[in-house]
């Protein structure tokens, strides 16, 4: 019976490292206690000298970490040849090429690799119907990357949202993102801006003071976290983060907007 289990024991830790990309460390633990069960398991039984033990051991741990740095080596060639096709369909999908970018999703499904749970692929397949205004393919691309949680999944959803007009739809989608992905930036970001134009001013101070610590030198999360300060008429901190944003590097426009904002601010407060 042991023996059974450690055999399971191995077979799990390539398998896990194959199939299910675990990484090798955890992999050649695995493996080595499995091995290790089987060796005391023969040296109890005495059908193993216990003068061998360690020299099998060390050989089958030896081919372990062989074997599994050789499924590393092909996994991360694999990795890049992925990473190398997605950046060819980003490329045809920044030009507009919506058609072309299909048909070379199309090959790399073929091709097999590494795909992030086919993630990677649905939400350009989703761009690209996007691009083609293919809404209902756009729509049942996206609802398949649904499973996995991905924050790229949940950008793409709350665009899809506001392009429709569901802004709460869109604020709840945010919210669930940066409950979810609390270090990063823009679901902070998207979900601060969204409470503050509703006028939800304590809740967009939460998301948007996380934005700031996230990203310190962000100009649209300082901004956008003195206005919620100029509404609350906290008028110094309002004054404090609009001065940050002015040694930014911003365009015109934004500038025009934080001088407005800097001179609104009632003076003596």
């Amino acid at each position: 019976m042991i023996i059974v289990v450690s055999a399971i024991c191995i077979l799990c830790g390539l398998l896990g490292f194959t199939v299910f990309d675990s990484t090798a460390a955890t992999s050649i633990v695995l493996c080595a206690i499995g091995t290790v069960s089987i060796v005391v398991r023969l040296v109890l039984r005495k059908k193993l000298k216990q003068k061998r033990v360690a020299l099998i051991s060390f050989v089958s741990l030896f081919v372990i970490v062989l074997v599994v740095s050789g499924f590393t080596g092909t996994m991360e060639r694999d990795r890049a040849k992925s990473v190398s096709a997605f950046n060819e369909v980003d490329n045809l999908l920044d030009k507009g090429q919506a058609e072309k970018a299909l048909e070379r999703l199309s090959e790399i499904k073929t091709e097999g690799g590494h795909y992030d749970d086919n993630t990677a692929i649905r939400l350009r397949e989703f761009r690209a119907y996007r691009l083609l205004s293919r809404e209902s393919d756009a729509v049942r691309a996206l609802e398949r990357c649904a499973y996995y949680k991905d924050v790229r999944y949940y950008m793409a959803l709350a665009s899809t949202q506001l392009k429709a007009g569901e802004q709460k739809k869109a604020l709840d989608t945010y919210t669930e993102a940066a409950a979810l992905y609390p270090r990063y930036h823009e679901t902070q970001l998207k979900a601060g801006y969204l409470c503050f134009i509703r006028g939800a001013y304590t809740r967009a101070e939460f998301y948007l003071l996380r934005a700031c610590e996230i990203d310190p030198k962000d100009p649209h999360s300082l901004f956008f976290l003195g206005s919620v300060k100029y509404m609350q008429e906290k008028y110094p901190e309002a004054e404090g983060y609009l001065q940050r944003v002015l040694k930014l590097k911003i365009d015109e426009t934004m500038k025009k907007d934080v001088q407005d904002l800097l001179a609104s601010i009632p003076k003596g407060v």
